[in-house]
């Protein structure tokens, strides 16, 4: 007996003596980069571990560099920079372009760069991403050793196969995990499950703009008559991106605000049935505050109050806003009922 109870004491105090250990080893100093097609609101960014590699954007041939701020976005907005006839394109950086953003803003303060980027089937970022991830421990071990860090530096980077709130939304649910310390072993599959679980919704406002920007991607679907008609019935299409798929779900509601109505109150609906995430993301080519014009919208918030879910509310980057439109608004949201459309 005195035997066993000798080895029993061993063990719990093997095992103390492990949770000791794991508890005081160094926190891992991460940042999660997104691309400025995904949005979460300015004050996200400004107390979050989440940075952002801004994509070039262009309007009738000169270029600036996008920007999370609103008081840089608004007034861009505002003005209607983004259309058919101010010629606006996004620019998708190059792996050089990456990886000088690296060593610039990243591998000197951080451990673990986790990439997180708008998913493959819209644009080529990912693979600027993963070019880089195979050489930048080389690059940044000079920018380290000058700050007295000897420890190498990581690159993780993961395909969202979403874009804009949906992104967001899957960025601010990392951070969300990562701040607990989850560990990048356990972290790394935990999202690759989740984000395939997002849905992204996207309200169109100009469907002449939406035929106008497919065809330049190549996708001429949607004929200019066609899209004409829809601007005149004033109908609003509400498209879906989720797991590298973009579907147009609904092509019959007439008026923006009935559109955006219809998504509110499929969320408020998910909220009470449950969600993966406790946490909602909307995002606005335009003023965050025209929301609060919207019955739905008082509602969501009220319902997420009760259930203890945050919603996210902020500006559209410029980024996003040239792939989905002026004045349109995204919704990101991981209900438990993926059947379920609005």
């Amino acid at each position: 007996m005195g035997d066993k109870q000798g080895t029993n004491l061993h063990l719990s105090c093997a095992v103390l003596g492990l949770q000791f250990f794991l508890r005081n080893l160094p926190t891992m100093k991460y940042a999660i980069v997104m691309d400025s097609v995904g949005c979460i609101p300015e004050e996200e960014y400004r107390k979050r571990s989440i940075k952002l590699l801004p994509l070039a954007v262009r309007f009738d041939g000169v270029h600036y560099m996008d920007s999370y701020e609103a008081k840089a976005l608004l007034p861009i907005h505002s003005a209607g920079r983004v259309g058919i006839k101010t010629d606006s394109v996004s620019v998708t950086p190059s792996a050089d372009d990456v990886r000088k953003y690296l060593i610039k803003n990243i591998a000197h303060s951080f451990d673990v760069a986790i990439f997180q980027t708008v998913g493959q089937s819209y644009t080529p970022i990912y693979q600027s991403c993963k070019t880089v991830s195979n050489s930048i421990a080389a690059d940044a071990k000079s920018v380290r050793l000058e700050k007295g860090v000897t420890t190498p530096f990581r690159l993780t980077s993961s395909d969202t196969g979403t874009v804009v709130a949906g992104q967001g939304l899957i960025a601010l649910y990392s951070d969300d995990l990562l701040q607990t310390g989850m560990s990048l072993a356990d972290f790394t599959p935990k999202i690759e499950e989740f984000k395939v679980l997002v849905k992204t919704f996207i309200i169109v406002r100009d469907t002449v703009y939406a035929r106008h920007r497919q065809k330049q991607k190549g996708n001429k679907t949607v004929s200019y008559p066609v899209a004409i008609m829809a601007k005149t019935l004033q109908v609003s299409p509400i498209t879906l991106a989720q797991n590298q798929n973009i579907d147009v779900i609904d092509l019959k509601t007439r008026g923006f605000d009935n559109a955006l109505e219809k998504v509110l109150e499929y969320c408020i609906d998910r909220v009470r049935e449950g969600l993966l995430a406790p946490l909602i993301n909307i995002s606005i080519a335009g003023d965050p505050a025209t929301l609060i014009e919207h019955n739905s919208y008082k509602r969501l918030q009220h319902v997420c109050s009760d259930a203890g879910i945050k919603v996210y509310v902020g500006v559209m980057t410029l980024g996003a806003t040239i792939n989905v439109g002026p004045g349109a608004v995204s919704v990101g949201i991981a209900p438990l009922n993926q059947e379920q459309q609005p």
